[in-house]
């Protein structure tokens, strides 16, 4: 298993492309189960496009709180990762109200 410092490696690289809105980038860091909480986030109002930062905030478990920052305020969502074959993924994900 990796360690956190990995998990967190992941999550930075995650949060850098939801800003950058790197669609090729955030495809593969999905599980099929996270895809589609994915897709159902997106259709809401406010994403993470018009950042220009974030923080991570680790809660345990795996779970990640990633607020990002703008000109228009802040944000926060909650990822949940697990490790397949080797590889951090995003299984949930949602957001924190």
């Amino acid at each position: 298993m990796s360690d956190s410092a990995d998990l967190l490696q992941a999550a930075e690289q995650f949060a850098n492309d939801l800003i950058a809105n790197n669609v090729a980038g955030l495809m593969p860091v999905f599980t099929p189960v996270g895809i589609g909480q994915a897709m159902a986030l997106q259709a809401q109002p406010d994403s993470a496009a018009g950042s220009d930062s974030y923080e991570i905030a680790d809660q345990g478990d795996n779970l990640l709180h990633i607020t990002f920052r703008g000109d228009d305020g802040e944000g926060t969502i909650f990822t949940k990762w697990v490790e397949l074959e080797g590889v951090w993924k995003v299984d949930g994900i949602g957001r924190v109200e």
